[in-house]
């Protein structure tokens, strides 16, 4: 199939080629890129995965949400995710130990717990999708690479819905991800800092456009997985595991 090119960027048709464009032009969001030396590109695709985790991983996370209204929420998250097979689990509870929300995704998102007012199925797509965009890399190689007006790498995935993740990495010890919509509006943005491990920044914040909230993450702990260790219950707390009904919402995005 023929592909069309422009600066560090690649299409397979010239009808997505027409539509960034017009993302770009007619979007707020998406700026065009400054095209970078192709010998550079391994440097740069290699500085936007460093962002995602590497392998599989248990981590230990203090929450804080917070609400346009001004609310306030703190829990304690743990997650077991595996890039390789993009399955995680994840429970969220108080710091006494008491499960407010355990669920897992893989091909469909399954809630093994969900108590109110975590119990909306909006509430668990959207914390799997923070999940999703956070702590696993984009599919695929990236549909257009380069540099901001600052000179910092930029890296844009397009994934199968149609939404675009853009990676950028900073030299201020910063990285962004965000995520945008089809018609290029932006729908969620991650900044993690002090990423002294890939994949393990030591604090990451989630701002979400829509449905409006920000979640804060510290990271308190990470144990790296054996391969004969599964996504459940190995690595989960004690207690996360529900002999109730699961709850089966949609198909993995």
């Amino acid at each position: 199939m023929k592909k069309f090119f422009f600066g560090n960027t690649s299409f397979r048709t010239p009808a997505l080629f027409l539509l960034l464009l017009l993302n770009i032009q007619a979007c707020t969001g998406l700026k065009p890129l400054i095209p970078l030396d192709p010998a550079r590109k391994p440097e740069v695709l290699e500085g936007c995965r460093r962002l995602f985790l590497p392998g599989k991983y248990r981590l230990v996370h203090a929450l804080e949400t917070v609400t346009p209204e001004g609310g306030r929420g703190t829990a304690v998250g743990v997650v077991v995710a595996d890039p390789r097979t993009r399955h995680f689990r994840t429970v969220m509870m108080t710091i006494e130990g008491w499960v407010l929300f355990d669920a897992e995704a893989g091909e469909r998102l399954v809630i093994h717990r969900a108590v109110p007012p975590f119990d909306k199925p909006a509430f668990a797509e959207g914390l799997a999708e923070d999940i999703r965009l956070a702590l696993l890399p984009p599919d695929g190689e990236p549909i257009a690479w380069g540099a901001d007006k600052g000179g910092a790498p930029v890296c844009r995935f397009e994934r199968a819905d149609g939404r675009l993740v853009e990676v950028m990495t900073g030299g201020d010890g910063i990285a962004w991800i965000r995520l945008y919509d089809a018609e290029g509006a932006l729908r969620k943005s991650v900044s993690a800092s002090r990423l002294e491990k890939a994949g393990l920044a030591e604090t990451l914040e989630i701002d979400s456009n829509w449905p409006p909230y920000t979640l804060r993450l510290r990271l308190l702990e990470s144990e790296a997985l054996e391969e004969r260790h599964g996504v459940n219950p190995e690595g989960m707390p004690f207690g996360a595991e529900s002999s109730g009904p699961e709850e089966k919402i949609g198909k993995e995005k």
